[in-house]
């Protein structure tokens, strides 16, 4: 059986119609979303950049603003470098003084110069924010150029200064003593004026490229407190004859020492070289003496002065040195004694004898004339708030001891218009005690001796009597003061409230 072989040809394929134009339509289309996806990404890279870039200066310059009111704040505390600027005597100082007006302003400048800030820059806040018009007036506006200099100079504008106000435009001061805020610009403390420092505002501008940022920062004086204490000891009886003014003898006056304590005066050998007189002026005759006159102690003036021209010596003698005073007296007027009442005037005259027990006594003022005569029985002190007249027969103090009778001279406590301004002691008699009146002049006149002491604001003494200084006084009627006193000293600022101000 014959096979048959069977060929079979295929001819050419064919694609069907319109496919390539799809693909092509298709990669096209794929090509353009691409490209808007990596513009897109582009853009979106570009904007978080800018986004990124503005924040980061906005930051920034927030933070150069802040700088700005951190150089005022420096500049503003008393330990600024070189101390406080003046023009004149310490243009090198850095310390910024503060005005006590209200209008007062003071600019740092930085990134703007004087000539702008005056020229209208900013005008709603580089002047006077946030209550400037345009009729204010800078008179009182002082500019100062920043500290900061070379490379790592913080861009910043300009920083003002100026009082912080309540809202009925009075500056606001902070008490010293509590720390809270007020109006009064001082007070009174325990007898002593106390200056409240004032509250500050401080607006600054800062700069980062095109970006700049306002901030106002609100600063609270930082207040030390310092408490001392001062021991003073006032000693009215150490000397013969002392004066805050001059100390004058004249006529045949002299003055020695005794001590009461041993007997009488110049009896068995009872008479020494104690008659001390001091002054503390130390003016031209701040002591005189004529040449019948004679010093037998020292003779002493003011701290500091010149003894060729402080001490006017006619003639007379001086047994002692000559020179000043280690310090000036404290001589405060008396205090007189609780319990001690007002007793009016004392006058004694015609042939009146008045006689005191001891104790104490106030009178508003003090006359003994003709052959009147006060008697003391004891020790006894008299105070006295007006004038002081001795004449006559004088006083009989109790043994002829002039640590009986103590008489002060000094101010009513009710009326400060009552005091003793003078003294005179005059006549024949002889007078035992001692006198302190440091606001009151005292004259010496007369035939009669003064066997004590005397201190008053000027001293006199004439005539034939002799002042005989007790060395039992020394210690009688010193006192010692001791007084505390506290200072409030300014010693910087510190930031307390801040806000941000839109331009």
């Amino acid at each position: 059986m014959q096979k048959r072989q069977i060929l079979c040809s295929k001819g050419p394929q064919r694609t069907p119609r319109g496919a390539p134009g799809v693909v092509l339509v298709i990669t096209v289309l794929l090509v353009g979303l691409l490209l808007t996806m990596g513009l897109t990404l582009i853009n979106l890279a570009s904007s978080d950049y800018q986004i990124a870039n503005n924040e980061s200066r906005s930051i920034q310059a927030l933070f150069n603003a802040d700088a700005g009111t951190e150089e005022a704040k420096m500049r503003l505390s008393p330990n600024a470098p070189g101390g406080v600027y003046n023009a004149t005597t310490n243009p090198s100082g850095k310390g910024i003084p503060v005005g006590t007006s209200a209008d007062w302003r003071a600019y740092l400048l930085s990134g703007h110069t004087q000539a702008e800030i005056q020229g209208g820059l900013d005008a709603n806040y580089a002047k006077a924010a946030p209550a400037y018009t345009a009729n204010e007036g800078t008179s009182n506006y002082a500019y100062y150029t920043s500290v900061q200099t070379g490379l790592g100079t913080i861009p910043w504008g300009w920083a003002r200064i100026q009082h912080k106000f309540n809202a009925t435009g009075n500056i606001l001061y902070q008490d010293a003593v509590t720390g809270a805020e007020t109006t009064s610009a001082s007070q009174v403390v325990s007898g002593t004026t106390v200056y409240n420092p004032p509250l500050i505002v401080v607006t600054a501008e800062g700069i980062q490229g095109s970006v700049r940022r306002m901030i106002s920062m609100e600063y609270q004086p930082i207040v030390s407190t310092t408490t001392s204490t001062n021991t003073v000891t006032t000693d009215p009886f150490s000397d013969a004859a002392h004066g805050s003014g001059p100390v004058t003898l004249t006529g045949n006056a002299t003055t020695d020492s005794y001590d009461s304590r041993l007997g009488a005066y110049n009896v068995s050998g009872n008479r020494g070289t104690n008659g001390d007189v001091s002054t503390d002026s130390t003016a031209v005759a701040a002591v005189t003496l004529g040449s019948n006159n004679s010093i037998n102690g020292s003779v002493l003036i003011g701290p500091g002065g010149n003894t060729t021209t402080g001490v006017v010596n006619a003639g007379g003698t001086i047994t002692g040195t000559t020179s000043t005073e280690p310090s000036t007296w404290n001589l405060p007027l008396s205090s007189i004694p609780t319990g001690v009442s007002n007793q009016g005037p004392l006058s004694i005259s015609g042939n009146t004898v008045r006689t005191f027990s001891e104790g104490t006594y106030w009178f508003s003022s003090l006359s003994i004339s003709g052959n009147g005569r006060l008697v003391t029985t004891g020790a006894v002190k008299i105070y006295v708030t007006g004038a002081i007249n001795i004449s006559g027969n004088g006083v009989g103090t109790a043994g002829n001891l002039p640590t009986n009778l103590l008489v002060y001279g000094t101010v009513d406590p009710t009326n400060s218009a009552n005091k003793t301004t003078s003294v005179a002691v005059t006549g024949n008699g002889n007078f035992y005690g001692a006198i302190y009146a440091p606001q009151a002049s005292i004259t010496v006149t007369g035939n009669g001796a003064v066997y004590g002491a005397l201190t008053g604001s000027s001293v006199s003494f004439s005539g034939n009597g002799g002042l005989h200084y007790d060395d039992a006084l020394g210690n009688l009627g010193r006192y010692v003061t001791t007084t505390t006193s506290t200072t409030y000293t300014t010693t910087g600022f510190t930031r307390y409230s801040w806000r941000e101000i839109a331009f």
